[in-house]
């Protein structure tokens, strides 16, 4: 039924992305039965990626394997030219983060546009 309605979406030209993954109720076996284009990686491992090697390692490897599944990878929460570089050298596609935009008011964002 999920997949139905995503694929409908998707076929008005909407991205499907799974956000916050690595926490919570995310897993890739949860992506592989929604067929999804996009993993954003939770901020909890973006914050500790250049203290934690653990965050590290888990971090290139959801990008890997995301890869590996047909995705592409957005990070949350990047903060630091560090952790942009980090993720770009380890093929994370896009940043999303203080780093990348400060939040903007409605006025702001309809400027923008």
């Amino acid at each position: 039924m999920i997949n139905c309605i995503l694929g409908e979406l998707r076929e008005k030209g909407m991205i499907i992305a799974i956000d916050d993954f690595g926490t919570g109720y995310s897993s890739f076996a949860r992506e592989q039965e929604l067929n999804v284009d996009c993993l954003k990686i939770d901020k909890y491992f973006i914050d500790k990626l250049l203290e934690v090697d653990s965050d590290k390692a888990i971090t290139a490897e959801i990008i890997s394997i995301a890869h590996k599944m047909g995705h592409y990878v957005i990070a949350e929460g990047v903060e630091h030219e560090e952790q942009k570089e980090y993720l770009l050298k380890n093929g994370c596609e896009k940043i999303q983060g203080y780093l990348a935009a400060r939040p903007l008011d409605e006025d702001e964002a309809i400027k923008k546009l």
